[in-house]
């Protein structure tokens, strides 16, 4: 019986239409812009809110995900391979997108969330070659000075300010779509009321991540 049904599920999968994978992969974009992208954004946020206490402090409470055992297989788990997918597949959802009936404002935030994904990609990358790649590649970590170091710098700042609204806008709404997306968020009235609960999350977070890297400006 169980080999029956290992030989049925590749005949299965082979099967599958294109609107069936995309419907599949569609979903599977979804859910890893929550799980665990969006899981790891609202750690680091919570994790670096610390540095609004002191340098000392910070540098103190990010010790644990600093001596993660197996740490490269973690984050290349964790994070690297779901945000490598999500930004590839995010890429062909928009690159094959067709026009749609949504509201003006429905339309304006479906197209803040492409220019935003591809805004959040590039920093994702500038912020880990810059720090993780950095200390793979030497050995020094992204330590307190070094952040305030960043920080002092205008361009880099604007860089990390527009990085950080374009992940967290990326995300507030991308939850926002999630509920439609996989049924959670039923008609109209619970669509509206999704949707400013992401808003007032969106601006909440804006909020916290800018003040967070206004802390690191604090000299050591």
């Amino acid at each position: 019986m169980a080999e029956a049904e290992a030989v049925a599920a590749p005949a299965l999968a082979a099967g599958m239409t294109a609107d069936e994978r995309h419907w599949l992969l569609r979903r599977l974009h979804s859910l890893s812009g929550i799980i665990p992208i969006g899981g790891f954004l609202f750690f680091h946020f919570f994790e670096n809110a610390y540095v609004l206490k002191g340098g000392a402090m910070w540098w103190k409470e990010t010790e644990f995900t600093r001596n993660l055992p197996f740490q490269i297989a973690v984050e290349a788990f964790v994070l690297w391979i779901p945000i490598l997918y999500h930004a590839i597949y995010g890429l062909v959802i928009t690159a094959t997108a067709r026009p749609n009936d949504y509201p003006y404002e429905r339309n304006y935030q479906y197209t803040l969330q492409r220019i935003t994904g591809i805004l959040a990609f590039l920093f994702i990358g500038f912020h880990v070659l810059s720090t993780r790649g950095v200390y793979y590649a030497t050995g020094v970590e992204a330590d307190y000075l070094r952040m305030h170091n960043f920080m002092m710098n205008p361009l880099i700042l604007t860089a990390y300010v527009v990085g950080t609204l374009a992940c967290v806008y990326h995300l507030t709404n991308g939850i926002f779509t999630f509920t439609i997306t996989w049924g959670i968020a039923v008609g109209p009235k619970a669509q509206t009321l999704v949707n400013r609960a992401c808003i007032a999350l969106f601006i909440i977070m804006a909020l916290v991540g800018v003040s967070i890297l206004v802390a690191f400006r604090v000299p050591a």
